[in-house]
């Protein structure tokens, strides 16, 4: 997991500015317990939130706010 995190921040480019040109309403980020099959898709939106809404925050923050995703289960520990 530590390395889709590192992906997902560093993942750039594709709709710079959007988020501070239009409001986009992004369904709420679903809470990741352990699920191996999920992983995928809950990558996938965790990279869509960073780049539509977390732009200008800092990595610490954008780790924050994705441990703050990772619940439950396995991924506690």
């Amino acid at each position: 997991m530590q390395v889709q995190i590192q992906a997902l921040l560093a993942a750039g480019g594709g709709i710079e500015g959007v988020a501070t040109r239009l409001h986009i309403e992004m369904a709420k980020l679903a809470i990741f317990s352990e699920e191996a099959g999920k992983v995928g898709g809950f990558v996938n939106a965790c990279k869509l939130y960073l780049r539509m809404k977390m732009r200008g925050a800092t990595v610490e923050e954008q780790v924050f706010w994705i441990l703050s995703h990772v619940q439950g289960g396995s991924a506690d520990i």
